[in-house]
């Protein structure tokens, strides 16, 4: 993010270095200081969800340590550990699974076979399902004592959780937890499930529905029905897009007045998600490709600042049909989350450029795997 200039320092140092030399190291220590304060920014603390309160947010980009939010949440357990992944590389969070696992509490995994080999190893006395089935295992729920979830699009790799944009909610809500460690537990390493239909419940004084994918039939109409809900705006923040239908919706959205913006992954933006980006072109929506050092890997939508859609599906027809995945929706926003979701729609913004805009810090090469 840019910051901003200063037409002169804060306090005349260079006049009262000269009027002596312990007032000069005085002043060169608090200019140090100043400095460090001005251009380092510390990630803010992990609260974990509490009960009977609004969710919380979290994202990497708006310099929340979704490393310490994860080993935190699981050092908290005191009965168990359901933990459903699509990639899971990260050390330490493999350490406080394997603390707790050691310490008695029964840890149950069930992850992508392909993007999370050899956990068996690290995790001896953790059960652990590697699922294969027609499509990925792809979703990213980590619940702890059947009480807190803490989902969204970040999976447990090194850079998911530091570099890539992610955003994650933590939810109190034992019935929730409850029914999503049933369905975990009912996967099997060939594609078996329990369907878990559409749940809605509160999160606080906050309503909540969880869509699980591919369970529920009715998720794209129920994901149209929220664009044609919008009123004044729709901000999309998406890694891979490709789906003509939430297309259309939105340019039918920018038509009736709603301001429709979208910013997507930039390799993804030259490559799969491309036939988006120039519909959404052509029907002069503003839409971005991300320039920041990793993937822009978020999966949400910010409707008229008030809803919140947000999980582990892109917006293809994989993601809908094929792969064990899900999206949340959150309304009201209470004025905390619309400021924090504000925070990170400007920080997206400030991390892209219109296609073909080349920026200084787009890197060239080569790009993720798929979804890391």
């Amino acid at each position: 993010m840019a910051k901003k200039k200063r037409s002169s320092p804060p306090f005349p140092f260079p006049k009262l270095v000269k009027k002596s030399s312990v007032t000069g190291l005085i002043l060169l220590l608090l200019w140090t200081l100043y400095q460090l304060a001005e251009n380092v920014h510390l990630p803010q603390s992990t609260k974990l969800p509490a009960s009977d309160a609004p969710l919380e947010l979290y994202s990497n980009q708006t310099n929340d340590d979704l490393t310490r939010l994860y080993q935190q949440a699981i050092a908290s357990a005191k009965e168990s550990i359901t933990l459903v992944i699509y990639a899971l590389t990260d050390n330490t969070i493999i350490q406080a699974l394997q603390k707790k696992s050691e310490e008695g509490i029964p840890v149950y995994i069930v992850c992508d076979a392909k993007a999370s080999m050899g956990l068996g190893k690290y995790l001896p006395r953790a059960t652990i399902v590697k699922r294969l089935g027609d499509g990925l295992m792809h979703q990213k729920i980590l619940i702890i004592d059947n009480q807190q979830v803490i989902l969204g699009s970040a999976n447990l790799t090194p850079s998911s959780l530091n570099i890539h944009g992610n955003l994650v909610v933590g939810i109190h809500n034992p019935a929730l937890a409850q029914a999503l460690t049933a369905r975990a537990k009912s996967m099997d390493e060939e594609g078996g499930v329990s369907p878990l239909l559409h749940r809605e419940t509160m999160a606080g004084t906050q309503n909540l529905e969880l869509w699980v994918l591919p369970d529920d039939p009715n998720a794209v109409k129920r994901m149209i029905e929220l664009f044609r809900s919008a009123k004044k705006s729709i901000q999309v923040a998406m890694f891979t897009w490709t789906r003509v239908d939430f297309t259309q919706e939105l340019i039918a959205a920018a038509k009736r007045g709603v301001k429709v913006e979208a910013v997507l992954d930039r390799y993804s933006g030259k490559g799969a998600s491309a036939k988006v980006v120039n519909l959404l072109e052509k029907a002069k929506i503003p839409v971005f490709l991300s320039t920041g050092q990793g993937l822009l890997h978020h999966k949400f939508a910010y409707i008229d600042e008030s809803i919140l859609i947000n999980g582990s599906a892109n917006w293809t027809n994989a993601a809908f049909k094929s792969n064990d995945d899900y999206f949340i929706v959150v309304y009201p926003l209470t004025p905390e989350q619309q400021t924090k979701m504000n925070q990170l729609w400007s920080v997206v913004l400030k991390q892209s450029a219109k296609p073909g805009v080349s920026a200084v810090t787009q890197k060239k090469g080569k790009p993720h795997r798929y979804d890391d």
